[in-house]
């Protein structure tokens, strides 16, 4: 049985104004999207698709960014997955964080923070 699932994708960076990336995005093989995001705090895209419940393997490509992300996700009913690109960030001079997309799942609702 397969459920309505939301997925959410976007770019929430104050370092990251009027920035635009590429993205696509493939779930247990199957591509979902493949467009271009632009960096907004205040919505991402949603997609909607039906998934089972289980183990879904969710995988991110940029091109642009020369970004790929995967995780293992455990899907139940009424729940999201959010993927959001983190662009590189310089902390100090010693630690440097690598461009990324954070892949995570949690029950519905959910809420921009």
């Amino acid at each position: 049985m397969k459920y309505d699932t939301t997925i959410y994708l976007g770019m929430a960076s104050p370092t990251a104004d009027g920035q635009s990336i590429d993205v696509e995005v493939v779930i247990d093989g199957e591509l979902i999207k493949k467009d271009s995001i632009n960096n907004n705090p205040y919505k991402f895209n949603m997609i909607k698709r039906k998934l089972g419940i289980g183990f879904r393997k969710v995988e991110i490509i940029s091109i642009k960014a020369n970004v790929y992300s995967k995780e293992t996700l455990l899907i139940f009913p009424n729940q999201f997955i959010l993927m959001e690109f983190l662009p590189a960030c310089e902390m100090n001079k010693e630690i440097i964080y690598p461009p990324r997309f954070h892949i995570a799942n949690g029950f519905n609702p959910f809420y921009y923070e």
